[in-house]
């Protein structure tokens, strides 16, 4: 684990038996409402990643937990600093430069969608998964507290406005079960992508929870029988021979 910040950290997954040719990198992004970084989508994806011959970076992001005061920019800047310990590290790791890719799920997926727009060029493709690109939180619609005003200022923007012709390629899946965030918004993202002309792959499953990560038994949950669904685990291949073409 490298220290990006006093609250931000980079765990590094290598691919093993590298021997001397480079392999492509992928930056995680879990999620968690901004609140805190799920661990069901850090490692579990990493190593699913790694499976396929791709180097993973899980980015524990600064989060409520560590700052109350932190903004989407300021995480975007956060993403933007793991890519340059990429970089700077890249004969280290053994790092295909021209093949370095970002992944995020739910706030994850915002962050990665909010970086998609600011700094298009920064990754060579993205991958968005239940991603929170459009989220309103209303008054009145939870107990007001200091994390649902936390929320509610990082999820303020519609990052689908953001987009323009130069976002970068994107895949995108969700599950019509999500009911934390609606799969809708989702589509509505690209609507978008499709009307700018820019590259695109979508997958939409009729079941899952939301927050399902890779989708197979590995990150079901100890104390019930959910947090999976393997016919939308296919996601984690699909996405793979995307990145990799």
């Amino acid at each position: 684990m490298h220290y990006l910040n006093k609250t931000a950290t980079i765990t590094n997954y290598l691919v093993e038996n590298t021997t001397t040719h480079l392999r492509p990198a992928i930056i995680i992004l879990p999620g968690g409402s901004y609140l805190y970084t799920s661990p069901r989508e850090a490692k579990p994806v990493a190593v699913s990643y790694n499976a396929a011959g791709i180097h993973a970076f899980v980015l524990d992001y600064t989060t409520f937990q560590k700052s109350k005061t932190t903004t989407v920019e300021a995480l975007i800047e956060e993403v933007k600093m793991a890519h340059d310990y990429l970089i700077k590290n890249q004969k280290e790791f053994q790092i295909d430069v021209n093949n370095i890719f970002v992944v995020g799920f739910s706030a994850g997926g915002h962050l990665a969608a909010a970086v998609a727009n600011k700094y298009p060029k920064l990754f060579k493709k993205v991958v968005l998964s239940y991603p929170a690109v459009n989220i309103t939180i209303s008054d009145g619609m939870f107990e007001e507290t200091e994390e649902v005003r936390f929320c509610r200022r990082m999820f303020e923007e519609n990052l689908i406005l953001g987009v323009t012709k130069n976002n970068p390629p994107t895949f995108i899946w969700h599950t019509g079960e999500d009911p934390v965030v609606p799969i809708v918004e989702s589509i509505n993202y690209i609507h978008k992508l499709n009307e700018l002309g820019v590259k695109f792959e979508a997958h939409f499953y009729e079941k899952g929870e939301h927050g399902i990560s890779i989708g197979n038994r590995v990150v079901q949950y100890e104390d019930k029988n959910s947090g999976f669904n393997l016919h939308a685990s296919s996601w984690v291949n699909l996405s793979i021979s995307w990145l990799l073409t």
